[in-house]
């Protein structure tokens, strides 16, 4: 429960507070109070900064809860805009299969950009879309060979999106056509070895692993690049389906009280 005082005859309902403790204040998330001799807890609620990076949160999609793990807090790097500084969350499972896009690796004008800020976007309850941030992200801009790394303020702007290669942990010492579009988040493990795979593995709803597209496409050919069942690298063809997990920024201050396990 959270509560309420009275000031100058006025109810204001407290949403947080501090109690000095030895002369020093701490901030109160949490605590008891004696009403009637009866112990009652108090809660100001939980934002999501205060969650670890491996913990979790269950958004609605098309009114069915789904879980989002926290794959990083904070910003990943200089590479990012500062839009990109809050609550980074991907979609626990599968979500849909689709083609990545039917002619070319472009991201920026695929297929799938537009399906996940336009259809998937308005699938999720209205006071989460509100929140989500609109960030700038590091991506390939262009295809194949012709394209160039945009970074900062020059970055994509998005507000669902597909995680890249470098955000998995993956970079150009693994293959020299990964673009440096992005910095590791927190939650996965660089290089190749079979832990570091065992983050990146991704299951539909039924339990079966799936191949599941990233953002960044192959920099020398129209393919793309993803993580198998295994959670190893593979580049499938744009054109080719693939399984999607979408991702997410939410402001740090977020509270998610609501929609904790």
């Amino acid at each position: 429960m959270a509560g309420n005082t009275l000031i100058g005859g006025t109810s204001y309902e407290i949403t947080g507070g501090t109690c000095l403790v030895d002369g020093t204040s701490y901030e109160v998330k949490r605590g008891k109070v004696l009403i009637g001799g009866t112990s009652y807890d108090i809660s100001f609620g939980t934002t999501i900064g205060d969650l670890g990076v491996g913990e979790s949160v269950f958004l609605n999609v098309d009114g069915v809860s789904n879980e989002f793990i926290i794959v990083h807090q904070g910003l990943p790097s200089s590479l990012y805009d500062s839009s990109c500084n809050g609550t980074w969350l991907l979609m626990k499972t599968v979500y849909t299969w689709m083609i990545w896009d039917p002619t070319n690796n472009d991201y920026a004008n695929s297929d799938i950009y537009a399906y996940l800020n336009n259809t998937f976007l308005y699938l999720l309850d209205s006071d989460i879309r509100a929140a989500i941030q609109r960030i700038k992200i590091p991506y390939w801009n262009g295809t194949k060979s012709s394209g160039t790394i945009a970074t900062g303020s020059n970055g994509l702007s998005t507000r669902i999106f597909l995680l890249s290669g470098y955000e998995l942990g993956w970079t150009t010492s693994n293959s020299p056509y990964f673009p440096v579009d992005g910095a590791k988040l927190s939650y996965f493990m660089s290089g190749t070895t079979n832990t570091a795979n065992a983050k990146r593995v991704a299951k539909d709803q039924s339990g079966s692993t799936d191949t599941w597209g990233l953002r960044s496409p192959h920099s020398g050919t129209k393919d793309i690049w993803a993580v198998d069942r295994t959670g190893a690298y593979t580049v499938p063809e744009c054109a080719i389906s693939t399984a999607v997990r979408p991702a997410l920024v939410l402001p740090s201050d977020f509270d998610v009280t609501n929609y904790l396990a």
